[in-house]
Order: C-alpha cells, then sequence, then structure tokens
C-alpha cells in the first residue's frame, strides 16, 4: 500500500487515495474519542461513527476506483487491507448484499484502551466507534451508496476480554442523507517562505529520514513504534469529529463551546506529551534528530521538524526564547484546510489542536526535561500539565479568518 501514499513534499501533507492522512498515537486517540462520547447532552457516539462512515466511504471508494477492483470479494478485501495498513487492527467480513457479520481480531482502540486503562477499569460499553463506521463504509461503496447501510458493535473485547470483538451490519431502513469528506480541502498555493530560525536542525533532512521509515500495520494490523501504538488517520475524521462535537455542544448551549474548545485544547497537550515524549526517547530521534541538537532551542525545532514529517502541514518555529516563549508559524495546517472547505470564514481562530499543542511542546522540553528521558505516564502528566508555571499559547494568526498562514505564541504564565 506504501506506493498509494503521495506526500506533498512543499506543503508537509501526505495523501492516501486523495485523503490527507497524518500519524497519531493511541493515548490521543482514546482521549479524543472520550472527550466527544462522554458528554451526556449531545450523541457522541454517532458523532464519531457517523464521521467515520464518511470519511472512510470516500477513500475507499477512491481506493477501489484506483485500483480497478470490481467484485464485492475483491472491494472487501481490499477495505480490510487498508483497515490493517492504517492501523486500526484486522477485520474479517462475512457479508453479503443483505448485510452481515464482521469480526475484528485485533482493534487499535479496543487493546489501546486494554493497555493503558484495563488493569484499573472495567469497561461497559463497547469502544470501536471508527470501526463501526468504516465497517458501514466499506458495504456502502462495496454494495450501495454512502449512507445505505448501519453498523453496530454488538461484543467488544474491551468490555468481554475476549479475543475478538463483533459488529453486525445491515441496509438501513430508510438511506441516510450523510456528508462525504472534502479531501485535500482548501490547500495553500504556495508555501510562505519563513526565515529560518537559529537552529542548526535541518528541517528538509528530518522530513525525508521520517518519510522513509516503513510504519505500516503488522501482522495484526497494528503500527508498533516510539513504544506507542500508532495510526495513520484520515486528517479529516479527526477534523469532523471535533468540529462537529463543537457544533453539537452549541446547540445545546452557547457557553458549552468554550469548555469543548478547551478539552480540544487538551487533546493537543496529550498528543504531544505522548506521541513526541515517546518520539524524543526513541532510538530514531537520537539518530535522525540528535546529531543536529546543540542546544535546548534545538530540541524544540527538532519537534517541529518531526511535525512536519507526519502529514499535519508545515509547523516551523520562527524565534525560541530560551525557557521563556516559543513562535510558531503553521503554512497548510490540516485543520484550516478542512474547516476552510467545510465552513464560511471563521470568527475566531479555530486551530485548536494546534492552539494546545504549540505550549505543550515548551511544557515538555522545559518543565518536563524530556531530555532525561522521565517515564511518561499519567502521574508525570498530571504533574507537568497541572503545576505553576507552565507554558500557555494563543493563535496570534489565523489563516481560517483570513490571514496567509496560522502563528501561535506560547509564553510561560
Amino acid at each position: 500500500m506504501f506506493e498509494h501514499l503521495y506526500i506533498d513534499r512543499p506543503r508537509k501533507l501526505v495523501a492516501f487515495f486523495s485523503e490527507p492522512v497524518i500519524f497519531h498515537c493511541h493515548h490521543y486517540n482514546l482521549f479524543l474519542q472520550q472527550t466527544i462520547e462522554d458528554p451526556d447532552w449531545i450523541d457522541g457516539v454517532s458523532i464519531l461513527q457517523t464521521s467515520a462512515q464518511e470519511i472512510f466511504y470516500s477513500l475507499l471508494a477512491n481506493a477501489f476506483n484506483t485500483l480497478g477492483v470490481q467484485t464485492p470479494a475483491e472491494r472487501l478485501t481490499t477495505a480490510a487491507r487498508i483497515f490493517s495498513f492504517l492501523g486500526f487492527g484486522r477485520l474479517n467480513f462475512e457479508v453479503t448484499e443483505q448485510g452481515g457479520e464482521v469480526k475484528l481480531t485485533h482493534s487499535h482502540y479496543a487493546e489501546g484502551w486494554l493497555g493503558k486503562y484495563g488493569e484499573q477499569v472495567n469497561r461497559t460499553k463497547p469502544i470501536d466507534h471508527l470501526a463501526v463506521g468504516y465497517v458501514a463504509a466499506a458495504l456502502d461503496a462495496t454494495f450501495a451508496a454512502l449512507g445505505t447501510y448501519v453498523a453496530e458493535e454488538t461484543s467488544c473485547m474491551a468490555v468481554t476480554r475476549q479475543d475478538h470483538c463483533i459488529i453486525q451490519v445491515t441496509k438501513a431502513a430508510v438511506p441516510r442523507s450523510l456528508t462525504p469528506s472534502p479531501q485535500m480541502g482548501k490547500l495553500i498555493d504556495q508555501p510562505v517562505p519563513f526565515p529560518k530560525g537559529d537552529t542548526s536542525v535541518d528541517y528538509e533532512a528530518v522530513n525525508e529520514a521520517l518519510w522513509g521509515l516503513p510504519l505500516e500495520g503488522d501482522t495484526n494490523g497494528q503500527i508498533r513504534a516510539f513504544n506507542v501504538l500508532l495510526t495513520r488517520m484520515p486528517a479529516n475524521y479527526y477534523n469532523r469529529i471535533q468540529y462537529r462535537f463543537l457544533d453539537e455542544l452549541q446547540k445545546v448551549d452557547p457557553q458549552l463551546l468554550e469548555v469543548g474548545q478547551a478539552l480540544i485544547r487538551e487533546s493537543g497537550h496529550v498528543c504531544v506529551f505522548y506521541t513526541f515524549g515517546n518520539i524524543m526517547e526513541s532510538l530514531e530521534w537520537e539518530t535522525v534528530v540528535g546529531p543536529m541538537l546543540n542546544t535546548d532551542t534545538d530540541w524544540i525545532h527538532g519537534a517541529y521538524a518531526v511535525a512536519s514529517s507526519l502529514g499535519w502541514g508545515r509547523w516551523q518555529a520562527l524565534e525560541v526564547v530560551r525557557n521563556e516563549s516559543c513562535r510558531v508559524a503553521i503554512d497548510g495546517n490540516y485543520e484550516t484546510n478542512y474547516f476552510l472547505a467545510s465552513y464560511p470564514h471563521a470568527a475566531q481562530p479555530a486551530c485548536y489542536f494546534a492552539q494546545g499543542a504549540v505550549p505543550a511542546m515548551m511544557n515538555i522540553v522545559y518543565n518536563g526535561r524530556i531530555q532525561q528521558k522521565p517515564v511518561l505516564d499519567e502521574a508525570f502528566y498530571n504533574r507537568l500539565f497541572q503545576r505553576g508555571g507552565v507554558f500557555q499559547g494563543v493563535e496570534v494568526k489565523a489563516r481560517e479568518k483570513g490571514d496567509p498562514w496560522c502563528e501561535f505564541y506560547a509564553q510561560r504564565r
């Protein structure tokens, strides 16, 4: 499947069958999903499952067309291969045009949850909302059109502690009107020529080295790297669930909107702590980035060079003041590309994930002392982000508001 990944080097984006795809880890995936599914006053599970069905339908329909697979058996085999390649686990389809049963023998979300929480918590509800949407999308793209099928997880290994999950899929009584993906979204025309920061880090060399890593699902459909479970997720799944979550909160009570925005920013903290923390403690970091690190400010630049390698767009630290502040530009951020293709002009900056990630990067280097390779557990996370003197950030330029790029400023409070 690697041959179907397209790297847009100038924009630092990665496409897979015309869908932007990005790396995130199971800690981030679980936190964001829980954020959306927990509130009782909205139907978070529907947001997660429906968004997955919409986004993956677009990806799979493009894949089937590109690969020229025609028969139902070929299409379902391809859908299972893609699911595993992206790191979500393994699917076994036992279905006809009328529906049927799908067995999930390995699951990114269920096994990630069991590894993180299984010894402390007994889960009572299924967790594989993305897989549920994916299965419905696979049958939509194989037999009919978007919104034709509905699916439900009837047995989940995170609940039963068995070795598989079961998803039942049937035709909807009435086909639903769903919204396909905007695919690559509203792209920048040309990258902005940002001035090179004061660093010995070679962003382009880091990009090329990391783009060359063979990160794909193993025989269990899992991507194990940097001490975490990774997924190569369609960026628009994250975008759709976070913005739809905020839209639903605002419908219930406009005052809930700020709470929701703060939770999405917190997901940026979680991502930096676990994904980047583990990357910065990895052999790959020592090999690729380590030789370029002469100062602690280089660690910040190295992190943003890595971010630009994950499909997130072009992230660049413009200025880093040691232990004080950081100014970061993002040219073609995946959040903004989606937002501008899906919403009218924004009234306020809307890159909520990036708003959390930028100050978190300063926190993990200057408060967390990631250079000393601390143990990255929940206790350390709570100490790091709930102590005094943390870095906080603001989006000072926003492409979604009409600025030519997005820019963020983080400083110690």
